[in-house]
């Protein structure tokens, strides 16, 4: 990954027994490392989604290079430290459309807002939810309880 190393110096780079990259980079970086490993032939955008580690967010960005005369796959994870509140980057979704609703989601599920985002609303829980985004790892669910309804399979 010569070209990381080249373009972004200051950004944590590491390499993986599997074959792949991560890079930590800073918010304000985010976006031109992902255009950079979009024009070095990294066009696909397999994941985009957060882990909560309690004192931050760290957004994680897996970008994919499919190239049909090469035996492996190679992808580059491009990861975020952000706030567990407030946390935003600037949306993706004008270079890989498929990130768009990877986006919507992480922004359901644990609040990361990303600017620029051309339909930012939301995508798994009704619009008008507040209780709270569920995959952070203080969320409480104040919905009441309902019945598990079980179906019971008979042998014939």
């Amino acid at each position: 990954m010569d070209f990381l190393n080249e373009k972004f110096p200051d950004a944590q780079l590491s390499d993986q027994l599997n074959g792949d990259t991560e890079i930590l980079v800073d918010t304000k970086e985010y976006e031109k490392v992902v255009r950079a490993c979009y024009e070095a032939g990294y066009t696909f955008c397999s994941v985009l989604s957060a882990i909560d580690w309690k004192d931050r967010l760290t957004l994680v960005t897996s970008l994919c290079r499919i190239v049909p005369e090469e035996v492996n796959t190679r992808t580059i994870h491009v990861k975020v430290d952000l706030p567990r509140s407030g946390g935003r980057v600037w949306s993706i979704s004008n270079l890989y459309p498929g990130a768009n609703w990877h986006e919507r989601e992480t922004y359901d599920m644990y609040g990361i807002r990303f600017e620029g985002h051309p339909n930012h609303r939301r995508i798994l829980l009704p619009d008008n939810w507040q209780g709270g985004f569920p995959l952070l790892k203080d969320f409480v669910d104040h919905r009441p309880k309902r019945p598990r309804l079980v179906r019971h399979r008979y042998a014939e």
